[in-house]
């Protein structure tokens, strides 16, 4: 009796064993992302035509005004122009679901 409630018990714990599999989803996505002083500024991305900041979707995030862009993941040159003077010239490098954060003085 006690050798088919061992066997019982051993079949029993074995089928509650269960298969764990994890799954992990990369964003393919890099993000430039604007904070600051965005009026009147225009953005020049890898030296493309410039975006004018007046005209572009933006959100607040603790009383800051916020631009987010979506970019492909690499090398960029990233200006910032204000009333005719550059304010940022800078290389940057994102990877898959980075952001890299400018801000406008």
């Amino acid at each position: 009796m006690k050798k088919i409630f061992l066997i019982a018990i051993t079949l029993f714990l074995s089928a509650c064993s269960s298969h764990y599999e994890t799954t992990t989803q990369v964003d393919d996505k890099a993000y430039l992302q604007l904070t600051g002083s965005l009026a009147g500024a225009q953005l020049v991305l890898d030296q493309q035509p410039a975006i004018n900041l007046d005209g572009v979707a933006s959100y607040k995030e603790k009383d800051e005004t916020v631009i987010k862009f979506v970019v492909a993941t690499g090398n960029h040159l990233v200006e910032i122009h204000k009333n005719g003077e550059t304010l940022v010239k800078r290389n940057i490098f994102v990877t898959n679901g980075n952001t890299f954060e400018i801000r406008i003085p």
